[in-house]
């Protein structure tokens, strides 16, 4: 059951989507100072009468540059520390936004410069005694181009709050208001923020820091489409040039994406919603917010029924974070440090889990069929078990270290971690499976996120530990897994996914990924030099002395050549002896090779030939009829 906006409301939203971009309230959150963090001084709030505006200005766009004032006013200590983001949530890595902030300067309301004073990579202090109403202008450098960072050219600007926006660090949770000023020729700004009222065109207002920070900003003349669901507001802010050849469709898919999405809880948090669609050649990729997404697609994107489909599934990820992440979250992601990492155990949850029910939700809107899914869990599964990281590192594991590791792959990456994404997924598969059996199919996940959004989100109004969400689920279920959550999240032992599937009717088969032997390295053609790329782990190559990067001199004895290489790779018998002549770093080194044969499996999954009314009865509740 949802909770629709009056049809006034409605339509008053729908006003000010097409005037200038939709507008959302947000959940004001408390925030705490932590002790010692500032001077006495500082940690004394403004006055009820202090304001803080923002204005985004970007006067010449080709040259990569927002500029950024600020106007503070009723700030009456001595000076005022200004802090900038190091992270963006949803993104977990600190990628520093500090180093690109510029040309600094602070003045009073009465003309005067004011000392700047900077303490740390991130915290500039604004000297500033007896003028309690001052102003800070800073430039900041923007030319990567990505959903988790800020963009600006002569063809579009996009402004990531948290990396474009510094804070007052004792004041975190004050409201503010931004003026947005487009660059000459520009016409169109969409974002979350709600526009301010009575101001002219492109002034919003945000609750607190945290609003501002989640509510990206689109500039430029991108297209902007409307759907509505469920009474709901949403748009779709276009950049860039791509093709769609049923407008119509499209939008109807979408709502029906979206739908789907708000069954799963059944509350629906929103009054609007926005989704900023990057059409680049890059493509791919998608950030959430509180209350939209910033999402990546190639031009073509909605020409192949592959990938439009591929950006309905995306879509489903990033709107169910809205409810998963959003406002059920693990208890490290809310309210946000902005100086530091943010750790967790439970991005397996936040993000696997996501993804998990937006195959799910895909698949309910009618998108794939029954034995589609299956196929996508499977390859899914594949990937995996044939991952050597995923015998090394559990889960929760991957979820705490993703600050660390998972924004930073290298050449080892897949022998020593697991995608919490992927594992995740698995995971919050084996758990639904479960539930339903548990509770003679009354019950599945959806009914875990619903417990949870009631009882912390609405009820509590924090997030959950670990032990809460294990509790959760243990109360939707009617019986623990404790030993489940030991061995599997928090340990690395095999999933078993085939009891688990057994339930609800579906086999699991496996079979080698190919007959044939295996180097266990990859050999990419670099301008006609043979480079090692990948050595898995316990492989013939890790075991034999063959390392990445070694350049590929000879192949049994001779100049190696695309298909020689090719033959040795793919297409060469277990047992085989492949002699190589390796220049690694400035030596020379003779190997011996004996392929091993492939380890590598490939799983199906597949409807049992005779299930039982209770599978398929069990089956009907987990795919969601």
């Amino acid at each position: 059951m949802f909770a629709p906006i009056s049809t006034f409301c409605r339509l008053a939203v729908v006003a000010g989507l097409l005037a200038a971009g939709p507008a959302a309230a947000q959940v004001k959150v408390k925030t705490k100072l932590k002790p010692g963090r500032a001077a006495t001084k500082v940690a004394t709030a403004a006055p009820t009468a202090s304001t803080l505006r923002y204005t985004l200005a970007m006067p010449a766009p080709q040259t990569h540059y927002f500029e950024v004032r600020m106007d503070l006013q009723g700030f009456n200590q001595e000076y005022t520390d200004l802090k900038m983001p190091v992270w963006a949530p949803g993104s977990y890595l600190v990628r520093e936004f500090e180093r690109h902030v510029e040309r600094l300067t602070a003045q009073a309301a009465g003309g005067p410069a004011l000392r700047v004073e900077k303490l740390d990579k991130n915290t500039w202090r604004v000297h500033h005694p007896g003028q309690a109403t001052f102003r800070v202008d800073y430039g900041v450098y923007a030319y990567e181009i990505s959903v988790r960072t800020s963009y600006i050219d002569a063809d579009h600007g996009f402004a990531l709050g948290s990396s474009i926006f510094m804070y007052p660090a004792a004041n975190k949770n004050m409201p503010s208001q931004v003026t947005v000023q487009p660059a000459a020729g520009w016409a169109t700004v969409s974002t979350a923020l709600r526009p301010a009222s009575g101001m002219q065109k492109f002034v919003y207002k945000s609750a607190d820091y945290d609003e501002l920070a989640d509510s990206p900003i689109e500039i430029g003349n991108q297209k902007v489409l409307s759907f509505i669901t469920n009474g709901t507001p949403h748009q779709m802010a276009m950049y860039g040039p791509y093709t769609l050849p049923d407008e119509p469709r499209f939008l109807a898919d979408m709502q029906k994406i979206t739908t789907e999405a708000q069954r799963v809880v059944g509350q629906n948090p929103i009054d609007h919603y926005l989704f900023i669609v990057h059409h680049l050649e890059a493509g791919g990729g998608g950030l959430e917010h509180l209350y939209s997404t910033t999402l990546g697609a190639r031009p073509g994107t909605y020409s192949s029924e592959v990938g439009y489909k591929n950006f309905l599934r995306l879509v489903a990820h990033e709107y169910f974070h809205l409810w998963n992440v959003k406002r059920i979250r693990p208890i490290a992601l809310g309210p946000f440090d902005y100086d530091k990492e943010n750790y967790t155990h439970m991005l397996w949850v936040s993000e696997g889990q996501t993804e998990y029910m937006a195959n799910q939700i895909a698949q309910r809107a009618g998108f794939y069929t029954a034995q589609q899914y299956y196929d996508q869990l499977a390859a899914v599964l594949t990937g995996v078990e044939n991952q050597p990281g995923n015998k090394l590192q559990p889960v929760a594991m991957s979820s705490f270290d993703a600050w660390i590791r998972g924004y930073r792959p290298d050449e080892n990456s897949r022998n020593s971690e697991i995608s919490y994404y992927d594992k995740g997924e698995m995971v919050g598969l084996m758990l639904d499976l479960l539930i339903v059996q548990a509770t003679n199919g009354q019950k599945h996940v959806d009914d875990v996120f619903r417990l949870l959004y009631d009882k912390y989100y609405k009820g509590l109004k924090r997030g959950f530990t670990d032990q809460e969400y294990q509790d959760a689920v243990a109360e939707v279920a009617g019986r623990r897994f404790d030993d489940f959550f030991q061995n599997c999240v928090y340990g690395t032992r095999t999933l078993d996914y085939a009891t688990a599937l057994g339930y609800v009717g579906l086999t699991l088969a496996s079979a080698p990924a190919s007959p044939n032997g295996s180097l266990g390295a990859t050999i990419a053609n670099r301008n006609g030099h043979y480079v090692v790329t990948y050595v898995k782990r316990d492989g013939t190559a890790w075991n034999g002395g063959l390392n990445v990067n070694d350049e590929l001199m000879q192949l049994n004895g001779a100049a190696p050549t695309d298909e020689a290489v090719k033959q040795a790779l793919f297409a060469s018998a277990p047992g085989m002896v492949l002699k190589m002549q390796v220049k690694h770093n400035a030596y020379l080194h003779d190997l011996s090779l004996t392929l091993q044969p492939d380890s590598d499996l490939v799983y199906q999954i597949q409807p049992a030939a005779s299930p039982t009314p209770d599978q398929q009865r069990l089956l009907a509740k987990w795919l969601g009829k």
